[in-house]
């Protein structure tokens, strides 16, 4: 779609949303209505525009909450259009693993135009987000972290066009708002007093892709002539998709040349291509000794081979050539080893590295007065089409794929096949019965079919009711909210296991030909020898996933700024109710869920899901209801008007708030707060408090997940004497109703200094420095696959077992193989987190120049330390002493420049404005770490580079004539169009911390009537 096409779509789509949303505005009536901002002055002294961390009105005891406050002025600096944009550059943000660039989990993770939010990196789901100070409703799909389902509200959802600023309190809050408020909170507060109509319209392109993005943005408000006040923020953005073969460090998974002459100069590691290839690989059933074509083996004594073409000479074919052009053969193993990786198969050419999205966001307030109460409220309406494309699937162990020893296209098949030779059976084998052999699919990926396509369609809605008036000298508020979201993710071109089977198991031409190899040109590429669409149409299905979440909230509050005197001023005080109600639902396709099943028709074992590539995950359906209380009170202990030296002013924080949950029980948490202004500008805070975060209702209720990963069983290979490989491995993840709460103590002290020394004339300065620390116990997760294997090899070394590996017993003198992992979800080890934020800001107006603020925020990890459990310290003691040689335990110890974990981050924005003109300059540091996956190299690990990137704009606001109210602006992101850093991941870099998009260039006008 060309610009001016894609501007049409935009206007034309968003006039529609437009009139849709201004009828549902009006016919919610003045009931809804949104409480005014507080005033945020010139917005630079962050204690002057803060209100998350207090519910008193007009507190000062904000000032010892350490804040961050993103304006309007700084949100066009990133050029963000997205909330995802938006938070990716705070630099107490940590790694954002819900996004597109994201491989692993398939159907089982979140999909679509979502974004997380991570503060301090303790994980998503330990940030509160919050929508004008209330709650917003988590995103209906999950992903594992910590091998565990999290949720995080989507902050795609949010209205960003209509944001006026964003508190990011960064400091635990769970005694004020309650669970999830471990790292901190972020009040995303509207621009509901705004008056008039904007209309802004955005076009940009990533260069060097076919990446384009356009947005149209409008905000309206106005007040009636009966004093009811609306406002109204809609926007539509529509971008085109990136694929992965648009950026050369992502166009194949084989990432070994971008760190040629490095030491991991030839790693594997870098090279995430795939044994599951066309070129498969089988295992045969039953043959009574090495199979054998004229004399030679052309299996392994397990009755192991794979498909090669005849044109790769540096590995000998084990049989005779055939296939149509008689250009590939039969070759004795698998294609693990080095001299076969070139028939690995390269999925990146499949994938997109960004989906294709149309995103819809509308959010509209309204207030009236009615007599000495005012009626207030919200509507908000969100609204996502996704469209990306990966890689076929192919068979796993959890729905292992038998091909019939009569299967037409067998080439160790009967001799007689409806009546006549069997054309397809090889000459000249010995261990064959005359009926054949059958065989597993081992290692094949059905690239033929094409990749698989997935929609995502995203929709939620949030309405707000609500009154507030004075009663007794006291504020009081109540409101009532319902929000829901809902997911659909629907993969088209998914293989039905049953369906498929049947296909390979035809006794005629019409059968799937799983052994005619691949593309004879590029091995790792594609399928030069497709099967006939219309076998192939007889198993392709599609699958979807619906997941649902609601959020229902009442609320009462009341607070008092005055409520007594002592000699140092008022006491203020806050206090609550709260009752809320919060709902999941997962519902996946029948063939998923264990409706329609999968019964081998070779060996006869049901297995729980159809669809290949896919375990069986049960639906889930729960609900729990919350009850809260709350307290606080503002206490100033020492005023300015006392005289006291090196002490101008304490004030004094206390909190408290008991939560009591429908499945789990009670949770009390408590928080004081201090602010010293010493002298001079010069102030101290701090806090100390507790937290929590409450188990989520998909690892509270869920009855389990069947995943499967790559594990090496040493206890297998080692006890038993045989090579130790890597095999997929089944690991059931359950749910567990005996979870507790994870919990968390919080302190946070810093300073804040703005020198009175300077002349206003010369601008303003503000320098802030805090140090915080975050002790957490009962963090959820399990013990891991890796450490289950491990332990059950330690066990057995001492004359016992792991229960939950569970094995073939059938031949009790070897260890079995394994079946699956029985892993549950627990609390689980502690762990400590301590750090430290700096900032800048400086501010100064009306010079010749013109008018400059900048500002830099620096956040620093000092600490990140993950305890062992018990099972992982008999782990680490044993291999120090040398019992578990090759085994390492990596879920303990320290994290600091681990995986997505750097030392540092930082961003420096400076805005300028004159006469009409205005530039802005926003600069993302990004430290390095270090990437676990490749194994050492003297001792190290794999360096990651640091990543800075500087993006630019300058506009220019008409004030007159036929342009007046018209800003024209011209803008780049990542001026130096530099590529992420390399790290061993499938599109070679690290999508959680660093994007793709590269050089972006956009235009954006502005019109204000």
């Amino acid at each position: 779609m060309g610009v001016v096409g894609m501007a049409r779509h935009i206007i034309n789509r968003t006039l529609k949303t437009i009139l849709l949303a201004s009828a549902a505005s009006l016919a919610a009536g003045a009931a809804f209505a949104q409480e005014d901002p507080v005033a945020t002055g010139d917005g630079n002294e962050v204690e002057a525009v803060t209100v998350v961390g207090s519910q008193i009105k007009g507190a000062k005891v904000t000032g010892a909450l350490p804040v961050t406050v993103i304006d309007e002025s700084e949100i066009v600096n990133t050029g963000a259009v997205s909330g995802d944009d938006l938070f990716r550059s705070i630099p107490q943000a940590g790694d954002v693993l819900f996004q597109d660039a994201r491989t692993t989990g398939n159907l089982n993770d979140a999909r679509g135009d979502v974004a997380s939010l991570n503060l301090r990196s303790l994980g998503t789901g330990n940030t509160l987000t919050l929508l004008n100070g209330r709650r917003a409703v988590l995103h209906p799909g999950t992903q594992t972290e910590n091998f565990v389902p999290v949720q995080t509200p989507n902050t795609n959802a949010l209205p960003l066009f209509g944001v006026k600023r964003v508190e990011i309190l960064r400091d635990g809050a769970a005694a004020i708002y309650g669970t999830d408020a471990v790292a901190g909170v972020v009040n995303n507060v509207l621009d509901t007093n705004f008056e008039g109509l904007r209309v802004e319209v955005q076009g940009g392109g990533s260069e060097g892709t076919d990446y384009r993005e356009g947005v149209f943005n409008l905000k309206a408000g106005t007040e009636l002539s009966d004093g009811t006040r609306i406002t109204f923020f809609g926007s539509y953005t529509g971008r085109s998709r990136m694929n992965a073969s648009e950026r050369s460090y992502s166009a194949s998974e084989d990432h070994r040349p971008q760190v040629a002459g490095t030491p991991w100069d030839g790693n594997t590691t870098f090279d995430s291509r795939t044994t599951s290839s066309p070129w498969g690989a089988f295992t045969l059933i039953g043959a009574p000794g090495t199979v054998r074509q004229n004399g030679t083996a052309v299996a392994t004594s397990a009755g192991l081979f794979h498909i090669q073409p005849t044109s790769k000479t540096d590995t000998s074919c084990s049989s005779s050539v055939f296939g149509a052009g008689s250009d590939i053969c039969i070759r004795s193993g698998s294609i693990t080893g080095s001299a076969d990786r070139a028939l690995r198969y390269d999925e990146n050419p499949d994938r997109t590295l960004r989906g294709e999205v149309e995103r819809t966001n509308m959010f509209s307030t309204a207030e009236r007065q009615i007599g000495s109460i005012t009626a207030f409220g919200e509507v908000g309406y969100y609204h996502a089409l996704f469209n990306g494309s990966r890689e076929q699937s192919a068979p796993i162990s959890s729905g292992p794929i038998s091909i019939a020893a009569d299967a037409y296209y067998n080439p160790f098949g009967p001799v007689t096949l409806n009546g006549s030779p069997n054309p397809n059976r090889l000459a000249g084998l010995t261990n064959v019965p005359v009926g054949g052999l059958a065989m597993n699919v081992t290692n094949y990926r059905p690239v033929d079919t094409g990749p698989r396509s997935y929609t995502v369609t995203d929709d939620s809605i949030r309405l707000l009711g609500g009154l507030r008036g004075e009663f007794a000298g006291f504020d009081w508020e109540s409101a009532l909210i319902y929000s829901t979201a809902r997911s659909k993710d629907m993969t088209k071109n998914a293989i039905s296991s049953s369906l498929f089977q049947a296909a390979l198991n035809r006794t005629t031409a019409d059968a799937y030909n799983p052994f005619n190899g691949g593309n004879q040109i590029d091995y790792s590429l594609g399928d030069g020898t497709p099967n006939a669409q219309s076998t192939i149409d007889s198993f392709l299905i599609n699958v979807y996933r619906v997941s649902e979440t609601s959020l229902t909230l009442a609320d009462f509050k009341v607070s008092k700024n005055d409520l007594f005197a002592l000699p140092a001023g008022n006491v203020g005080l806050a206090a609550g109710v709260e009752w809320r109600r919060e709902t999941y639902l997962d519902d996946r396709d029948k063939r998923l869920d264990g409706t329609i099943t999968y019964t081998n028709s070779v060996t006869g074992v049901t297995y729980g899901s159809d669809v290949v590539g896919a375990s069986q995950s049960p639906d889930v359906k729960a609900h729990r209801s919350v009850s809260s209380a709350y307290v606080e009170l503002q206490v100033p202990v020492i005023s300015p008007e006392m005289n006291i030296p090196l002490v101008e002013e304490i004030n004094l924080q206390f909190a408290a708030r008991d939560e009591y949950y429908s499945d789990f029980g009670n949770v009390i948490k408590p928080k004081f707060a201090m602010y010293w202004s010493v002298a001079g500008g010069f102030s101290l805070r701090g806090s100390v408090s507790q937290g929590f975060r409450a188990p989520n209702l998909p690892q509270y209720y869920s009855d389990g997940t069947t995943v499967s990963n790559s594990r090496t069983d040493y206890a297998a290979c080692r006890i038993n004497g045989t090579t130790c490989s890597s095999a997929s491995t089944l690991e059931v993840r359950s749910g567990n109703d005996q979870l507790t709460p994870e919990e968390a103590d919080n302190a946070t002290v810093g300073a804040v200094y703005q020198p009175r020394f300077i002349p206003p004339q010369f601008g303003r300065l503000i320098l802030t420095a805090d140090f915080w620390s975050i002790r957490e116990k009962n963090v959820i997760g399990i013990l891991g696959g890796v450490n289950q294997i491990s332990y059950d090899y330690l066990l057995r070394l001492n004359g016992s077992s792991n229960p939950n590996v569970v094995r073939d017993t059938s031949n009790p003198a070897i260890v079995g193989p394994i079946l699956y992992i029985n892993d549950l979800y627990q609390n689980l080890q502690p762990r400590v987190i301590q750090g430290a934020d700096f900032t800048i800001n400086y501010d100064i107006d009306d010079t010749p120049l013109g008018d400059f603020t900048f500002k830099v925020n620096v956040a620093k990890l000092l600490k990140f330390d993950q305890s062992p459990g018990e099972i992982e310290k008999s782990l680490i003691a044993a291999i120090n002493a040398g019992q578990l040689p090759g085994i390492t335990v990596a879920t303990s110890g320290n994290q600091i420049n681990i995986d997505g974990k750097p030392e540092y981050r930082g961003t420096a924005s400076l805005s300028w404005r004159l006469n009409g003109w205005g530039a802005g300059l926003f600069v993302n540091y990004i430290g390095g770490f270090y990437d676990t996956g490749p194994a050492q190299v003297n001792g190290n690990y794999f360096p990651v580079d640091s990543w800075t990137t500087v993006s630019l704009y300058g506009q220019y606001a008409f004030k007159s004539g036929p342009m007046d109210g018209s800003t024209i602006r011209l803008g780049v992101r990542n001026i130096e169009d530099k590529d992420p850093p390399v790290a061993a991941e499938n599109f070679g870099y690290l999508g959680a911390i660093h994007n793709s998009t590269g050089r972006y260039w956009y235009a954006t006008y502005t019109k204000r009537f």
